[in-house]
């Protein structure tokens, strides 16, 4: 009898990573792909052939969505064995799959079918969930909180008992606080309405539309509508934040360094709002409540510090704030293996690095 193999497959809106690994805990193989949420491939399929999409239901536009993403997924996994000198007919002892779009308990174990009845012989058993739930799993297999900000954000509680909680994840038409598209949308604002006189910002605004013409290509304030309404690209928009965090750094401009910090609070509250969830054993444990932060807002860490540390003052005794130091996708193989009662011995402390430690005054 061969070693186990479990495959974990970290799927994002951009990019997917998969790794491969044995039962002993070890990495056979790495790999990247193409975007695999499914939401968003549908709307890619409208692009290319919008009179056969618009012809569709809703639940079949997603379903066009679908079978591409389990294509894309069936052909890493199929790339990934070949890379790593795997038989083509191995099969996987579990295969976790920690993916965008992937909210909805029932969609999940629906898309679990489907993909095992479409690959009945790539695959033992497979498990699905959202791409929040990978980095927990990665740091630490005892719960924690996954605290998100990139282009949007969200935070996930998962306790040792399996119970759950989260803050956020709305889109930023009603979320996305703290994430680089609110950072931007907020910067965007400011300058209006000062310039409308509507709000006054006691800060000079200069620099932030210096910024934002150069950001959007326009060369006054009317430019920017037509990346707000008419061809608005959120990852684009978003694209702002990371130039308002160079002005913040390295110009120490106000207006920018303010942006950074109110986002500090915003995440603080994130983490504050799931504090009736949160169980006494992640917050007895040594490192108090564990936070893993994911997303490139935490780049410009030193700048929300202060934000955060005001916005979560005397809330939790201690919590100490991560970074992961490898793919998600190694929390995902682990996922796999759990389904199956199987417990892949990674050792998780190798895969973070420590980015604050908090402790309460009190």
């Amino acid at each position: 009898m061969g070693e186990k193999i479990y495959c974990g497959i970290e799927g994002g809106a951009s990019v997917s990573k998969l790794m491969l690994v044995s039962g002993k805990g070890d990495i056979i193989c790495t790999l990247e792909g193409p975007s695999s949420n499914y939401l968003n491939l549908a709307l890619k399929v409208r692009k290319i052939d919008l009179e056969r999409f618009e012809n569709l239901n809703s639940n079949e536009k997603k379903l066009v969505g679908l079978e591409e993403c389990q294509k894309r997924l069936a052909d890493m996994i199929e790339q990934a064995k070949e890379k790593a000198s795997l038989r083509s007919d191995t099969v996987l002892d579990g295969l976790g799959l920690c993916m965008s779009g992937c909210e909805e308990e029932e969609a999940n174990r629906e898309f679990e079918r489907n993909f095992m009845r479409k690959h009945p012989n790539m695959m033992k058993n497979c498990f699905v969930a959202s791409d929040a739930v990978g980095p927990l799993y990665t740091a630490t297999p005892k719960g924690g909180i996954v605290l998100i900000a990139g282009t949007g954000s969200n935070s996930l509680l998962i306790n040792p008992d399996g119970t759950s909680g989260r803050c956020g994840g709305w889109g930023h038409l009603l979320g996305d606080e703290a994430s680089a598209m609110w950072i931007s949308q907020k910067a965007v604002k400011t300058v209006f309405d000062d310039e409308d006189n509507l709000v006054k910002c006691p800060y000079d605004v200069s620099k932030v539309k210096e910024l934002m013409l150069q950001h959007f290509k326009v060369v006054d304030k009317f430019g920017i509508l037509e990346h707000c309404y008419a061809n608005f690209n959120k990852t684009s928009f978003a694209g702002l934040c990371a130039k308002l965090a160079e002005a913040a750094t390295k110009d120490k401009d106000p207006l920018c360094c303010h942006l950074f910090y109110e986002a500090g609070k915003v995440l603080a509250a994130m983490v504050v709002a799931l504090k009736p969830k949160v169980h006494k054993n992640l917050l007895e444990s040594e490192t108090g409540l564990p936070i893993v932060c994911v997303g490139s807002v935490f780049k410009s860490w030193p700048l929300l510090q202060q934000g955060f540390i005001d916005g979560i003052q005397n809330q939790y005794e201690k919590c100490t704030l991560m970074t992961l130091t490898c793919s998600a996708a190694i929390g995902a193989a682990y996922l796999g293996a759990k389904a199956t009662n199987f417990d892949l011995p990674i050792d998780h402390t190798k895969n973070t690095s420590i980015l604050f430690t908090y402790k309460s005054s009190n």
